[in-house]
């Protein structure tokens, strides 16, 4: 009898220690999702009309949340398209992996290799030629744009965009042909979308298919994303989230541009695509490998930034920013997580704004996992 009694006392404390560990759990899940909107809504304060939305991936775990209202009235989903500029180049990068685990191109090859209709003369300087690895690392000494310039952006949104919508694939052959290289390849640095989409327009020549197409099938088709996609001036009004800058609505420029800022996608898609930053795919490892470091521990990889956030702890991240929309995602492959924000503001400081928030959330996460941890 005796005995029966300390079974079921034992047993009760078991199952009363469980549900104490579980409401712990439930507790830490909630005190991170406090603390991940609570760094939302302190950015997006006093800005009407702006949303944000983050989506954050830890090993099978996602975890997505929006804040703030649009001026018609909607709030963001998972569901919402944002325009997201540049981290289109890092899926041009991941298709550049998968074209050298093909054999289609190598990384230190002079890239007039692949284009065959000119040999373009202009494009070394000392007898140094261009090579992907120089394209992938912003060294090639190309422009940042072609369609527009520094005093074009100093006028207003309105010029640079109206540049940019009528610049075209011929134009912008016709302005390689005679460009002059900033500096030798390979030696400085210069920020270059001119440069991603001269390796878009490679892509294309090798595989003899539109860039759009490779992205579909060598990326989205496996990651499972239905909602990102080069929309081109094919899209309904309002499929995408129009951006503000300086308090007013500006154009959409994804429409216009090309491998180094094309895509438009939602929560649940990019979602996907850091799911499959994370996975064993051989082109995702080689995409992931350092191509040069600019000082210790920072360097690039297949257009990613790299820094060690910690001593063996790698971050590979990027920003967008279109004329209205700016974004943010970050990778750490070794502990499986990935974030990703965007918001339909844009301003010379919210690029950095999206990567303090990033850095606070990944640090909330962490301290999430270990409390988990503590209490099994």
């Amino acid at each position: 009898m005796n005995r029966l009694i300390t079974q079921s006392v034992s047993l009760i404390f078991v199952i009363s220690l469980m549900a104490v560990l579980a409401s712990c759990a439930s507790y830490d899940a909630i005190n991170f999702e406090s603390n991940t909107k609570a760094e939302i809504t302190e950015f997006i304060d006093d800005n009407p009309g702006q949303v944000v939305s983050i989506s954050v991936v830890d090993a099978e775990n996602t975890y997505q949340y929006h804040l703030g209202t649009l001026r018609n009235g909607d709030t963001p989903d998972n569901q919402t398209i944002y325009e997201i500029a540049s981290i289109t180049k890092t899926y041009t990068g991941l298709v550049v992996a998968k074209a050298i685990q093909d054999g289609k191109v190598e990384l230190d090859k002079d890239i007039r290799h692949y284009l065959k209709n000119n040999e373009y003369k202009n494009l070394e300087l000392s007898n140094q030629y261009i090579t992907l690895r120089h394209l992938m690392t912003h060294t090639s000494g190309l422009p940042q744009e072609f369609a527009y310039n520094s005093e074009d952006k100093a006028k207003g949104v309105a010029v640079a965009f109206e540049k940019m919508s009528n610049y075209s694939r011929d134009n912008y052959f016709e302005d390689l042909k005679k460009v002059k290289l900033n500096s030798i390849p390979g030696e400085d640095y210069l920020y270059s979308s001119v440069g991603t989409n001269l390796a878009g327009y490679i892509l294309e020549s090798v595989y003899q298919k539109p860039f759009a197409l490779l992205v579909s099938e060598f990326i989205t088709a496996k990651s499972k994303e239905q909602h990102t996609k080069f929309r081109g001036t094919h899209f309904k009004p309002g499929e995408i989230t129009v951006g503000i800058r300086d308090g007013e609505q500006v154009p959409l420029s994804s429409a216009y541009s090309f491998a180094g800022g094309g895509l438009t996608t939602n929560v649940e898609s990019i979602t996907q695509y850091i799911q499959h930053q994370l996975s064993a795919e051989p082109e995702v490892a080689i995409s992931h490998q350092l191509l040069n470091e600019s000082w210790t521990g920072h360097g690039m990889a297949f257009f990613w930034y790299t820094n060690n956030y910690d001593s063996n702890e790698q971050v590979l991240y990027h920003s967008g920013g279109s004329m209205g929309t700016s974004s943010w995602l970050a990778i750490y492959p070794k502990k499986k997580i990935g974030i990703f924000i965007a918001t339909n503001v844009a301003g010379k400081n919210t690029q950095p704004k999206l990567e303090a928030i990033s850095n606070k959330v990944f640090d909330h996460l962490i301290e999430y996992k270990k409390a988990l941890k503590s209490e099994l």
